[in-house]
């Protein structure tokens, strides 16, 4: 995001807030959307309450990302609390500066939006899996999280930094609804046949990435 970044570069932040443990806080679910997070360090996860009790993490954000865009630009509470998946950092703009650069910066303008519908199109392919096999809704979160194209057929680009995810799996369990127990067994199942690598503690190293892709689009699982 081009404009977004020298926008950022441009643009003293108005707060920084260092998160120096794991699970504080950078802001809770129904609190005012008064300011506009980027990521600066570390990993911040955007978390839904459910009404199970078991929360329901929507996003994991890594340095340079925003957090609460929706809530910030169409000016509702936040909708999800945003807590750190580690020891992190965040700065802070207004919400008055933000409408302000967007009204009256086109480009900015246009990627917050494409970016935003990115994240709306991730949430309800999210939704539309939620019924689908455990399999599937698992490596549709790991293949969200490395950027790739589900879509994509023939040949995949070669292995990236963004293919090893550091992820716990009961974060995964989390993002995906399903527990933990549940998610183990499907990841070692997985590490077994050679699809990934959990040899790092706290990382999930995508080897086969066609073979995610597959699941996510529905095809038949390679041996």
């Amino acid at each position: 995001m081009p404009a977004f970044d020298r926008w950022m570069r441009a643009t003293p932040a108005d707060r920084e807030v260092v998160l120096s443990r794991k699970g504080e806080a950078l802001f809770r679910q129904g609190d005012p959307s008064e300011m506009f997070y980027v990521v600066t360090e570390g990993r911040i996860l955007f978390v839904k309450e459910s009404p199970f009790g078991t929360p329901l993490i929507l996003e994991r954000l890594l340095p340079g990302e925003f957090v609460a865009g929706f809530a910030v630009i169409f000016d509702f509470p936040y909708p999800a609390g945003a807590v750190s998946d580690c020891p992190s950092r965040a700065v802070g703009y207004s919400k008055a500066r933000l409408q302000s650069a967007i009204d009256s910066d086109r480009e900015l303008r246009k990627e917050v939006h494409t970016e935003l519908g990115e994240r709306f199109r991730m949430y309800q392919s999210r939704l539309l899996y939620a019924n689908m096999p455990i399999e599937v809704r698992l490596s549709q979160v790991l293949v969200a999280l490395s950027g790739r194209d589900p879509d994509q057929t023939g040949a995949h680009p070669p292995l990236s930094a963004r293919d090893s995810i550091a992820m716990t799996r009961t974060v995964l369990a989390q993002m995906c609804l399903t527990t933990v127990e549940t998610a183990i067994r499907v990841t070692r199942m997985w590490e077994k046949a050679g699809k990934i690598d959990l040899s790092q503690k706290g990382v999930i190293r995508i080897l086969d990435p066609a073979f995610f892709c597959e699941q996510v689009r529905g095809l038949s699982i390679r041996g």
